[in-house]
This record gives structure tokens, C-alpha cells and sequence, in this order.
């Protein structure tokens, strides 16, 4: 699910609000800013929650864990809940440790379970999303945060979000949170908090597994 909050975030949109809607040329502005500062970014982690909320569940199901980016290509995630799961992006290397199952090494170029982590690397990245053309943006500033929508076009495949929500720092440009309405009917959102930008991260987090348990190319 990832991958779906690379466009939504390049071109900074996020929930309704009463506020105005910002003009087409200032919205513009504000996402150039957006794309210059991530491609000036060498490092970047936060704390993360993760939601999913789907028909026929009771309850939404929420991870806890950390994310860790160093420029260009590396990537990981540990969750503290499921603990012990983890996933690892190393260039063209994807691994994926899931509660008890075997260390899986994937390609991220090839493999299905890499998209949304390409869409994560191209968001910390700055690079254009390439699914926007899809969506209509709208963006508004409320208080101290951009709040942004991003709906479905009518002609766009029904297999896409209908609609991505998203809530920016209007000072720091950090995103904060993003809620995804998925096609299926449910609701996956992220929080992003304790955002550390360019700051020292330890080469360890980024060294590759010494024995991956199995490779796997779907």
C-alpha cells in the first residue's frame, strides 16, 4: 500500500476542509518546494503507525514501527507490532521478513511486492509521481498544515484509490499523514511522527542479510 502515497504526496494533497482552496499557480509553487526539499534529502526516518480498516473486519488492524531512508536507494522499515517484521530496500534488493515465515529476497524492479516501495523511494527522492494524471488535486491551507484531496477521475481504472487524503506541516513541508479510500471499500492510512531530515544514520540499518533464506520473482 505504499505505493500509493508517492503521488498523492508529490503533488501535496490531502482531506476536505472548509478552508479555500488554494490557486492552481500557488498549489504548483507549493508542490515545486515540496519535490526541491525531498531531492536535497540525504536521510530521513520517523516513527510510523499503519492502519487498514476493511468491510467485514470489526476493528481497523494497526502496525507500530520505525522507517529509515538514505539517499538514493535504501530503504527500511522495522515494525514493532507485528514485532520482529521487517522489510529492507538495497538498490534493485528487496527483503521481506514476516512473522513466521523465512527471510524472502525479491527483486524490486520485478517483483509485485516491490511497487509500493519504488513509490516510497520516489517520494523521499522528489521524483514525479506517475499515476497523477489519474486524479484530480485539490489543496488547501488550514491552520498550520496543508490539508489536500486527491479524487479519482471518472475515466481512471476503478482499480485505483478513489480518493487519497493527506495532512502536510505547513512550516516544515514534513508529511504527517496520509488516508487512502482503497477500491475494495476499506480505509489504509499512515502517520508519520518524530521526523528526523539529514540527521547521521547508522550503515548497519542498509547492510544486506549475510544468508537469504530463499529468493522469490513473481
Amino acid at each position: 500500500m505504499l505505493r500509493y502515497f508517492l503521488f498523492f504526496i508529490s503533488v501535496l494533497v490531502g482531506a476536505t476542509t472548509l478552508a479555500a482552496p488554494l490557486s492552481a499557480e500557488r498549489a504548483s509553487a507549493l508542490r515545486a518546494q515540496f519535490q526541491t526539499r525531498q531531492r536535497e534529502t540525504l536521510t530521513w526516518s520517523a516513527t510510523i503507525v499503519q492502519t487498514l480498516a476493511l468491510p467485514g473486519l470489526r476493528d481497523p488492524v494497526a502496525s507500530t514501527g520505525t522507517l529509515a531512508y538514505r539517499a538514493p536507494d535504501r530503504l527500511r522499515l522495522d515494525y514493532t507490532k507485528p514485532a520482529g517484521e521487517l522489510v529492507l530496500v538495497l538498490g534493485d534488493r528487496l527483503f521481506i521478513q514476516k512473522t513466521g515465515a523465512r527471510l524472502a529476497e525479491k527483486s524490486l524492479r520485478e517483483d509485485s511486492a516491490g511497487k509500493p516501495f519504488r513509490s516510497l523511494l520516489g517520494l523521499l527522492r522528489g521524483q514525479p509521481a506517475e499515476e497523477e494524471s489519474d486524479y484530480t488535486a485539490e489543496v488547501r491551507r488550514e491552520e498550520d498544515r496543508y490539508t489536500v484531496v486527491l479524487t479519482r477521475n471518472v475515466d481512471a481504472s476503478s482499480r485505483m484509490p478513489a480518493r487519497i487524503a493527506n495532512t502536510i506541516a505547513a512550516d516544515t513541508l514534513e508529511v504527517r499523514e496520509v488516508v487512502v479510500d482503497l477500491p475494495s471499500g476499506g480505509v489504509f492510512s499512515y502517520r508519520f511522527d518524530n521526523i528526523t531530515r539529514n540527521e547521521p544514520l547508522d550503515a548497519a540499518h542498509f547492510t544486506a542479510p549475510a544468508e537469504p533464506t530463499s529468493r522469490e520473482l513473481r
